[in-house]
């Protein structure tokens, strides 16, 4: 039975405070003994504890068989079954002493755990010299849980910062308690805080780029920032050197911006992919920088996004596609943590863009820069003074959005443009772009009508011409376009709702749950669409909106949507005893119809001996189905009433259950068709199949099998395998594409890091 001591014991023990520590929760606190049974010495120099020996003090604890105190040192040994709880660390050891003070000390035969981050220290001798440093002698050390860690370093002697690093001295790398690898000194993070320092080196082969290794160092720059550098040497090309800069200064602005440069000991005549196959790479000096940026201009409201993206050549991207600075990791790393995608790895035209924008409650303004790098045109494939790609020194957008004209039934809507074009070869100037709406949203009791008339008012200032037709290029160096346009919009909504269950035959007792009703909702729609033919072949053409095409079309569609309504029967947290009914509501069947009548094609005379007039567009079938919680089918098919066949698929199938497997299945289908509309499309198949399977609570498996049907060709195909363990994972990945193959073995030692190869 424990037993408070006695009145010298509890003026004693109960006015024992820390003071050293001022960050320490528990400093202005006293520490409380408990004991079976206390006695004090004859001077009074120390007092002693026997038995179910508890110090407390806040969260901290002491425990222990036996205890002594000296008072006049504020120190206390302890002996049998000692475990502690101090600022946040476990210790345990078979004797101790501790400053009550400074909370330092040591321990005899113990364990120090720290809980983050989750790390066992076992030794001989431990000593606590400080609130987060520790020393030891003939120590082990694991992440691992058990008493037989699954992996841990066994070293004569180290020292510990928390938030620092472990320092060890003759370290030996054992798996299962068994020796495997020695080092005379290693450093283990110990942190949970960002620290400067080496990362883990990236090593491998390759048959493109021979025996690989790659070092990065992580930098730290201050709260707000930081930078790493990287050091990667290829057998057959080089050493590859980059740096990554991150900076995050408040929470409206954060950028990510990257450089690699490599002077490759190989230039090769022909380039290896198929799509470049017409261009050379004769380069040596090699390099990509890229970034993006989000932040804003004096006043939030002003948004800036900035995107980066240059590279030395056109097989640049393709070739070095992996690893820390890899195509796939800035790609994956600029959707994540911006949301802006990169042009793929096969695109020879890298668009870098500089944004400025803000928006009130109607308005919306856009500032564009926008430089288009062509990699054709680069290392001597093409004659770069010949380059027409089109760069957008600036673009300036004025947007109106929708909104009630005041003392009117009418609403407003429409964007305004200025745009200065600049290319090395081609047409040069200046446009102006105007494209107002006015609508009138008229409601009934079974529907909506809105028809909507506007216009495209084009103002050309032409700085010079070339690479134009003849009747563009004699023309005027100032010119202007009007093109009217109208549409009508009509939409209604019918729905019926079918009774299932009455809720009153849900209770707790017998079915709590159940399917009451489901509702089937028919949404029709018509829209036409008129634009007058407009001559536009005088005027110079940059993009799309110098030639507006006529349009006189009508499409209309047909939308079926069953949505379902599921009652579940719960005990009400608001009265104890009492029922309530909880409702959710699911979208089960999705499926749209649409199809278009072309006036135009209908009155077309132009090619009538080779394309016969076709009006009516394909049928399209769009259905999204979530047949079951783990199943989910969508699909998007196009039938030809003249063909009498399927032009186009989109199928996605996905299953899932719980964390056990998932399955996607997707095909993309395009028919072979010649008309007037669609002139030599080519038929077109791709497949794409991936899944995976939990085998185990630690073992799992992914594939991933991407195919060109038509052409039969393998686009890519790869397999992993997982194993996950509480303080280590090992993977496994072997994958091929039509341009190269690899096998990549990794191994993740939790705390500290991964290393592999591939």
């Amino acid at each position: 039975m424990n037993i408070r001591f006695g009145f010298l014991a509890l003026l004693l023990f109960c006015t024992v405070t820390l003071t050293a520590h001022g960050a320490d929760n528990n400093a202005d606190l006293s520490w409380r003994l408990l004991a079976d049974r206390t006695a004090a010495s004859h001077d009074n120099q120390y007092l002693e504890a026997f038995g179910n020996v508890v110090l407390d003090r806040g969260t901290d604890y002491i425990q222990a068989d036996y205890a002594r105190y000296y008072q006049a040192t504020n120190w206390v040994f302890l002996q049998g079954a000692v475990e502690a709880r101090l600022q946040g660390d476990y210790l345990k050891a078979e004797e101790a002493e501790f400053d009550l003070t400074t909370n330092t000390g040591w321990l005899k035969n113990g364990q120090v755990f720290l809980e983050d981050p989750h790390m066992y220290f076992s030794g001989a001798i431990l000593k606590r010299t400080g609130p987060e440093t520790y020393e030891f002698r003939e120590a082990t050390v694991t992440v691992c849980d058990g008493d037989r860690p699954a992996w841990s370093i066994k070293t004569d002697r180290g020292d510990i910062t928390v938030d620092g690093y472990a320092h060890l001295w003759a370290p030996r790398f054992q798996v299962l308690d068994q020796p495997v690898l020695f080092s005379p000194y290693a450093v283990i993070p110990v942190k949970t805080k960002r620290q400067s320092g080496f990362l883990i080196p990236e090593v491998g082969v390759s048959d493109r780029l021979g025996l690989t290794y790659g070092q990065p160092y992580y930098q730290v720059l201050g709260d707000e920032q930081d930078l790493t550098v990287f050091a990667r040497y290829m057998s057959r090309k080089g050493m590859l050197l980059g740096g990554e800069y991150r900076l995050v200064p408040n929470i409206y602005t954060k950028g990510i911006f990257r450089a690699d440069y490599l002077y490759d000991q190989e230039s090769e005549g022909t380039s290896v992919f198929r799509n470049n196959q017409h261009l050379s790479r004769s380069n040596n000096n090699r390099w990509w920088v890229r970034g993006k940026f989000d932040g804003y201009l004096f006043d939030p409201a002003w948004i800036i996004k900035t995107d980066l993206d240059l590279v030395s050549d056109q097989d640049y991207l393709r070739e070095f596609t992996s690893g820390y600075t890899g195509f796939d990791q800035g790609r994956r790393d600029f959707l994540r943590y911006f949301g802006r995608d990169i042009e793929d790895d096969d695109s020879n035209l890298r668009v870098n863009r500089f944004l400025l924008s803000r928006n009130w409650a109607h308005f919306g303004f856009q500032g564009l820069l926008e430089y288009t790098q062509n990699l054709e045109y680069m290392n001597s494939n093409k004659e770069a003074s010949n380059n027409p790609t089109l760069q957008r020194l600036p673009e300036l957008n004025l947007h109106l959005y929708q909104t009630e004209i005041p003392w009117t039934p009418f609403t407003a809507e429409g964007s305004a443009q200025l745009t200065a074009f600049r290319r090395e070869y081609g047409t040069e100037g200046t446009r102006f772009d105007m494209h107002p709406l006015i609508g009138w949203p008229l409601h009934f009791a079974y529907g909506s009508i809105i028809p909507k008339v506007g216009f495209r008012a084009t103002a050309y200032a032409i700085d010079s011409y070339e690479n134009e037709s003849l009747d563009v290029a004699t023309d005027k160096n100032f010119q202007n376009r009007f093109v009217p346009e109208f549409s009508i919009t009509g939409y209604s909504e019918f729905f019926k709702i079918f009774n299932l269950m009455d809720e009153t035959n849900l209770s707790l007792e017998n079915d709590n749950s159940g399917l009451l009703k489901v509702k089937h909702s028919i949404q029709p729609r018509i829209e036409y669409t008129h634009t007058p033919f407009v001559s536009q072949s005088k005027y110079p053409y940059f993009d799309e909106v110098d030639r507006i095409e006529a349009k006189d079309e009508l499409t209309y569609s047909l939308t079926n949507l069953f949505t379902t309504k599921k009652g579940t029967i719960v005990p009400d947290p608001a009265q104890a005893g009492e029922t309530m009914l909880n409702v959710a509501y699911k979208d089960v069947l999705r499926l749209r119809l649409e199809q278009s009548y072309n006036f135009r094609e209908a009155s077309r005379k132009d090619d009538i001996a080779k394309y016969s007039r076709r009006p009516f567009s394909d049928l399209m079938a769009d259905m999204q189905a979530p047949l079951t919680s783990w199943l989910t089918w969508s699909s998007k098919t196009w039938l030809s009433p003249y063909e009498g066949q399927i032009t186009e698929h989109d199928h996605s199938l996905y299953l899932s259950y719980k964390n056990k497997y998932y399955g996607r299945f997707g095909l993309d289908f395009l028919e072979k068709i010649d008309e007037y509309t669609r002139q030599n499309q080519k038929r077109q198949r791709i497949a794409r199949l991936d899944g995976g399977l939990r085998l185990t609570s630690q073992l799992s498996a992914s594939f991933l099998y991407r195919a060109d049907l038509e052409a039969s060709l393998d686009l890519e195909k790869r397999l992993t395998l997982l194993y996950q363990h509480q303080c280590y994972s090992v993977e496994t990945i072997w994958s091929k594409t039509d341009r190269d193959w690899r096998f990549e073995f990794w191994l993740n030692l939790a705390q500290l890091g991964s290393m592999g190869g591939r």
